[in-house]
């Protein structure tokens, strides 16, 4: 206590902001003295605002803003944090730099090219990623009789590896066992990938990590010079960091204080290489390290809270987690078991719309489910009934075909040498198949300037040569090159889109908008790409009042006044997929945790069951038995929701 009130003497003296609005556990942490600090914040007990304070509190103290910087799970996140500060300080806080791990080592790659040896490179996407991958696997396929992976499959081992930096063995037995005979191949098709990246300057996303973090370690030169540009890095959600991130952070230890705030129990990115396990061992890492606790919970009340606490209190792991709503009592959830798919989905709708008939906004809803896939059935049930909703967690904008093909131009001048923009662009126009166009980019990449590459098109498309040298003539800056591209692809891209084209140049007046806030095509084309926005989001926002149909992954931060955790049925929590691995199965804990924190006011979980064993999806008498044995809620506790059987 004593400590406590030196803190808060001091913050008197000093006249800074102020923290009337911060309980005791939070006002510790954003006030806590220079030094490494991890905060422990429960979901839903004031995080943001505790990284948002302890922004105000070291400016306040006299760091400059442009010494701290702050490394958040989302560009969305970052921006927010940047924009209060500011708000709260004024030109003091001006400065304040926040963004993506990936945003970060971006800035450092373009402001220093020769430094990580990437200048001019261009980042690509996992599509472009699998693109590459099919080429050179498609060779192999063909010398080998061994079960090949597929090229996602590829992908997917090569940056397993590379975040987690395991080795091909683990990342390939993390995929799939009975890829293991092919290890020999798929090492080599790894290595002619990455030599293919070099040779095209692609940088994918694992990359724009490696390079940067590989460079603090090895160059004492470099290391100094960007990282004794700060004096504090605090950094948002350090539960799901991975490996390769906390490599990437070991070299400021030096130089500047570490301020990691996150939560264990909703460490749910494994499958990208996040390891919870960056917080259990933190102090271990950094000993010198202060560890501080948020345990009291200003979203949710206790009777929701007692749900997700029994949750966490069955698992092998200590999590020593036990939240404490400051709100009090309030509804008992509830828990309803359904025959099938549809009766689930269609009591969803049904009681969404009942709600909104007695006055409840459709923004009061939310709808949390474990996949896209999963969401099929209650979004036909929301469409029948007319409920406006957005659905987030499935395709990204710039992920898009369409939004794809109209940004290929772009990709074009921005990287002379993107043999992938040169191949999707030049296959948009009538004539040009793989093959065709496969010989045509092999004679633009021999060419060192865009106009050679251009005249090098000849005359086998003479269309494709002119569009691409009126948008080069527009190229900045990027809004106009894209309203350009749009002017003219327009009747390209409706030839190859017949079926949802109304549906699909919705998106382009957005791009366009996004574009306005940058001043290269480059710059705009890697912002959106390291931390990509949900088309389905962007063309419904428009309108505020919609229900959110969400999966559990992308839900991390949102709430809603009443919520239905879909589908918490046997089979599904944990996944069958997640059977016989323990941290897979913890793994799926959390997964359930984070979604039975979401609500403000009313909890309803949904599942289906079997008579017999209680239980669906299994494919034998033994099947069922342990999925019923692994299952999360199998030993409920009847006091904790009132069940129904609809």
């Amino acid at each position: 206590m004593a400590k406590d009130q030196h803190v808060s003497g001091r913050r008197a003296v000093q006249g800074s902001h102020d923290t009337s609005d911060l309980n005791l556990a939070q006002r510790r942490a954003a006030m806590a003295d220079d030094g490494h600090a991890l905060v422990l914040a429960g979901a839903g007990c004031g995080k943001t605002k505790t990284i948002d304070a302890r922004c105000n509190h070291l400016i306040s103290e006299g760091v400059p803003a442009h010494q701290i910087y702050v490394l958040a799970f989302t560009r969305r996140s970052a921006e927010e944090i940047v924009a209060r500060v500011e708000a709260s300080l004024g030109s003091r806080g001006k400065g304040l730099q926040a963004s993506t791990f990936h945003a970060f080592c971006m800035k450092m790659i373009r402001h220093h090219p020769s430094a990580f040896g990437c200048y001019r490179f261009s980042v690509i996407d996992r599509e472009d990623q699998v693109d590459i991958f099919k080429a050179l696997l498609g060779r192999t396929s063909k010398t080998t009789t061994v079960i090949m992976p597929t090229a996602a499959q590829l992908v997917d081992i090569y940056s397993f590896g590379r975040n987690t930096r395991c080795t091909p063995t683990t990342a390939i037995e993390n995929e799939d066992a009975a890829l293991l005979p092919a290890k020999k191949h798929i090492i080599a098709i790894c290595r002619q990938y990455r030599d293919r990246k070099q040779q095209r300057k692609y940088l994918d996303y694992d990359d724009i990590l490696e390079v940067v973090g590989t460079r603090l370690h090895e160059d004492a030169g470099v290391r100094k010079s960007v990282c004794s540009q700060f004096k504090h890095i605090l950094v948002d959600e350090f539960q799901d960091t991975n490996p390769l991130q906390w490599h990437l952070l070991t070299p400021f230890l030096e130089f500047a204080n570490l301020f990691c705030v996150g939560d264990d129990a909703q460490s749910i990115y494994g499958f990208r290489g996040a390891d919870f396990n960056n917080v259990h061992r933190f102090k271990e890492r950094v000993p010198d390290s202060t560890t501080l606790k948020l345990n009291k919970n200003y979203r949710s009340t206790q009777e929701i809270l007692d749900v997700s606490n029994w949750l966490l209190a069955q698992s092998s792991i200590d999590y020593d987690k036990r939240l404490v709503a400051a709100r009090g009592s309030g509804h008992k959830p509830r828990l309803l078991n359904f025959a099938g798919d549809w009766q689930e989905a269609n009591w969803i709708a049904a009681d969404i719309a009942a709600r909104h008939r007695k006055g409840r906004t459709w923004s009061d809803h939310m709808i949390l489910v474990r996949t896209a896939y999963t969401a099929r059935a209650v979004e036909a049930c929301l469409i029948e009934r007319n409920i406006p909703y957005i659905f987030i967690g499935g395709t990204k904008l710039l992920e898009t075909a369409h939004v794809k093909d109209l940004l290929s131009p772009l990709r074009i001048i921005a990287n002379p040498a993107d043999e992938i923009a040169w191949t999707r662009y030049l296959r948009l126009w009538p004539g040009i198949g793989r093959v065709k166009a496969a010989a045509i980019v092999e004679r633009v990449l021999g060419k060192t300037t865009i106009e050679d590459a251009m005249e090098a098109i000849g005359a086998s498309s003479p269309n494709a040569r002119a569009t691409l040298q009126q948008i080069l003539a527009a190229d900045e800056p990027p809004a106009r090159a894209v309203r350009v591209a749009v002017e003219l692809l327009s009747k390209t891209l409706e030839a190859q889109y017949k079926k949802d084209w109304d549906q699909r140049r919705l998106d382009f007046p957005l791009v366009e908008k996004l574009a306005q806030k940058h001043t290269s095509i480059m710059a705009f084309i890697e912002h959106y790409l390291l931390d990509p926005m949900n088309a389905s989001e962007t063309r419904q926002s428009s309108n505020g009042d919609v229900v959110f149909l969400i999966t559990v992954h992308s839900a991390k931060g949102a709430e809603r006044k009443v919520c239905y955790v879909m589908n918490v049925s046997p089979g599904a929590y944990p996944s069958s997929r997640a059977m016989g691995s323990g941290d897979q199965i913890e793994e799926e804990r959390r997964v359930l945790y984070v979604a039975l924190t979401r609500p403000q006011d009313e909890l309803i979980i949904t599942r289906k069951l079997l008579p017999s064993f209680g239980i669906v999806n299994a494919a034998s008498e033994g099947d069922q038995v342990a999925v019923a044995d692994a299952y999360f809620l199998k030993n409920f506790p009847d006091d904790l929701a009132d069940e129904e059987f609809l």
